[in-house]
């Protein structure tokens, strides 16, 4: 899996209230990025998700992180920089 479809992924898992509080933080480019592949996700299975969510806890993703410290982990998966289409771990 890519590390864009995680970032949909993570984002679906979350819910929209924060999903949208870490997309006020991003730039029109990371923005361009991941809405695509939000879009393109069509049936998420469990297993998926709970890989997804395991994978972004191991990040250091907490619950009660705000939305720029939960952004900072999203971008982990691109290395720390913003995220983008072609690096970021697979």
């Amino acid at each position: 899996m890519t590390a864009l479809k995680k970032v949909a992924v993570f984002l679906m898992i979350i819910g929209v209230e924060k999903g949208q509080r870490i997309f006020q933080l991003m730039d029109n480019s990371e923005i361009k990025a991941v809405v695509p592949e939000i879009r393109g996700l069509t049936a998420v299975t469990r297993q998926t998700q709970e890989t997804v969510w395991a994978e972004f806890k191991d990040l250091g993703y907490e619950d009660n992180m705000n939305p720029a410290e939960a952004l900072d982990i999203v971008r982990l998966l691109f290395n720390g920089r913003k995220i983008g289409g072609k690096a970021g771990r697979g």
